[in-house]
């Protein structure tokens, strides 16, 4: 292949999949709102902190995906036939809870009752925990083409096993990303009441990875044999 049909054969930026890539600057801007509307009040520094860094986190996640993954970032903005319902069902719960509940009941507990507040330290841990779920779902997403918002099979994609990257070492590095992930803002805004949101979403995560798991293995060429080669789920010997 020559250098011109190669650059004519990579996936070009489109604007549905910058869209799609801004999905989660949207469900920051979604979140901060929830939460200053619940807490109201305006002078968080802790909120502010938080969803400055998620916004920040957003917009360069975006950016990278646009500019590296410029074609899965446009097939995860689009609605896919075969997603498995309960599928359906656990992506709204979790998201419901993510982006409404979890900053709702944040903005509640330290703003407009001020019941509870971790200590100043939880900051630089809620920090550092957003980053390294933000590194490994980014590593895990540029390095599957098939990494989609949705569980199905992609038939239509001729999707294959991906072994390489994070998937060397568990088979759902991105679920990883999202369960810890879900403890960033209970901790960087100090609520401990938002940990009972982010709790069910860790649930939830867990139930959507065994789901994922059990569907791959019954339906898609390869995995069986990828997963007694990789043997752990989620955390290397545990599960």
């Amino acid at each position: 292949m020559n250098k011109r049909s190669e650059i004519q054969a990579r996936p070009r930026v489109t604007a549905r999949g910058v869209i799609g890539a801004l999905m989660s600057l949207r469900a920051a801007i979604i979140g901060g709102v929830c939460f200053f509307l619940a807490a109201w009040k305006l002078n968080i520094v802790r909120g502010w902190i938080y969803f400055g860094m998620a916004l920040v986190g957003a917009l360069a996640g975006a950016i990278i995906m646009i500019t590296c993954t410029p074609g899965l970032a446009h097939e995860r903005a689009k609605a896919k036939e075969g997603t498995k319902t309960w599928d359906k069902i656990l992506l709204l719960i979790y998201f419901i809870l993510g982006l409404i509940v979890m900053p709702v009941v944040a903005g509640l507990d330290v703003g407009k009752f001020c019941w509870t507040l971790l200590p100043a330290y939880f900051v630089v841990i809620g920090i550092a925990v957003y980053v390294f779920a933000f590194a490994l779902t980014l590593w895990a997403m540029l390095s599957n083409p098939f990494f989609e918002s949705t569980v199905r099979i992609q038939k239509d994609r001729d999707q294959k096993v991906i072994s390489t990257g994070p998937y060397r070492f568990v088979r759902h590095p991105g679920y990883v990303g999202m369960l810890i992930g879900s403890l960033h803002l209970p901790f960087v805004i100090g609520s401990i009441y938002a940990l009972i949101p982010a709790g069910v979403m860790i649930i939830l995560a867990i139930t959507r990875t065994y789901l994922e798991d059990k569907t791959l293995q019954e339906e898609l060429n390869g995995y069986k044999e990828y997963a007694a080669k990789v043997k752990y789920r989620l955390f290397p010997g545990i599960w």
